[in-house]
């Protein structure tokens, strides 16, 4: 039989003392990660809603058409006669793939994305732009490259199957119609 004495009770108590105290910083650690993960999110939401982000997705709208093949793209749009029109392209593209990285890693919900951006701007940029990032794959030899951005679009395909450029000025009706 155990005999309780006053060392091994105060023992006890410093052991138990001690994983609480453990527990309650784990705690406090994790739900400061979830602070610092909203305001980032929050800034990239503010961010994606500016009017500099709009105007330059506005600005590439011109450029979903007019070309097939990466080769006419970057004749019609070169970087040297066009840099701004690029790089308001470059800039869509590399957001649109933040949002699909924070996606994959569960960090925001397709619904959020969905209401931030509407679905139809995801899936035709995707499917307008995606010879030009398949290209960039294997140009610049990263496989990975718009990985995100696909896994996006896929998520909003899977969501929106129907969703293309002619539903484009009705998406929002069809969004109410099937959630």
């Amino acid at each position: 039989m155990v005999e309780l004495n006053i060392p091994l009770i105060l023992d006890v108590i410093r052991t138990a003392g001690i994983i609480v105290g453990i527990i309650y910083y784990l705690a406090i650690l994790r739900n400061q990660q979830k602070a610092r993960m909203i305001d980032m999110v929050s800034r990239r939401a503010t961010q994606a809603l500016s009017y500099e982000y709009q105007k330059m997705v506005r600005q590439i709208i011109p450029m979903y058409s007019g070309w097939s093949t990466p080769d006419e793209y970057y004749q019609q749009y070169n970087y040297e006669d066009t840099p701004e029109l690029e790089i308001a392209r470059v800039i869509t593209m590399n957001t649109l793939n933040l949002w699909g990285f924070l996606y994959r890693e569960g960090m925001i919900g397709v619904n959020f994305i969905d209401r931030l951006y509407s679905p139809w701007h995801i899936i035709n940029t995707w499917e307008t732009f995606k010879p030009l990032m398949l290209d960039e794959r294997e140009t610049m030899g990263n496989p990975e490259a718009f990985k995100d951005f696909e896994y996006l679009y896929n998520a909003m395909k899977k969501k929106y199957p129907n969703l293309n450029a002619e539903t484009r000025f009705w998406y929002n009706k069809w969004r109410d119609e099937n959630n």
